[in-house]
């Protein structure tokens, strides 16, 4: 299992089953990752680091199941903990994504330990 399937899990991610195929289209990882595809080739454009589909005759894109997994990364990050784009990419860049991941499940959790604390104050007074 690689390293970034490994942070995606631990992170809560939902990773699909990837086809045991070497290459996929931007109609498939847009379908895979629930991201348009304009919005992949737009984040191919900020992340040239971590995105880098392989391209073909027409200038077809074909990604990797590393870049599948890369993007699942930035999706977390813009979608679900509310980076910006260059807030993310400086996560990516710095290679802290776990770190990130753990603070952010850390303050999640004392998040809903004040709202239950917050509850039984309520329902003792």
């Amino acid at each position: 299992m690689s390293a970034a399937l490994e942070a995606l899990k631990r992170a809560g991610v939902a990773v699909p089953e990837l086809p045991d195929k070497l290459f996929f289209t931007i109609r498939e990882v847009s379908e895979i990752c629930g991201v348009e595809p304009h919005v992949l080739r737009y984040w191919e454009s900020e992340f040239r680091q971590h995105i880098r589909p392989v391209k073909k005759s027409g200038n077809r894109r074909f990604y990797r199941k590393r870049d599948v997994y890369a993007i699942l990364q930035i999706k977390y990050l813009l979608h679900e903990l509310k980076f910006t784009i260059k807030g993310a990419k400086r996560v990516m860049q710095s290679g802290e994504w776990l770190e990130v991941v753990e603070r952010n499940d850390v303050r999640a959790r004392l998040v809903r330990v004040r709202n239950e604390l917050a509850e039984a104050l309520r329902l003792l007074s």
